[in-house]
């Protein structure tokens, strides 16, 4: 599975993206990623520990992100006033 196309993050192994937190190697299809409803679960970390491959301090770092990115307020896009283009 590909990164979502809005990418706010991105650390070495993990992703904040528009779909939540991914993680960049493709050869993993998607199967660790986390959707922006889950962040704020606990234990996000703790089935993937014992494997190999899992950086630890990425994820934590890609966690606090996307929990700081859902408490901010969403943007709205506003038309131009006045006819502008």
């Amino acid at each position: 599975m590909t990164l979502h196309r809005d990418i706010f993050w991105l650390g070495c192994q993990w992703a904040v993206t528009g779909l939540g937190i991914q993680a960049v190697d493709r050869k993993l299809e998607g199967q660790f990623d986390i959707e922006t409803s889950r962040i704020w679960e606990d234990d996000l970390a703790g089935p993937m520990l014992g494997l190999a491959w899992f950086d630890a301090d990425d994820f934590t770092e890609a966690l606090a992100v996307a929990r700081r990115r859902a408490r901010e307020p969403t943007i709205t896009f506003h038309s131009r006033t006045g006819g502008e283009r």
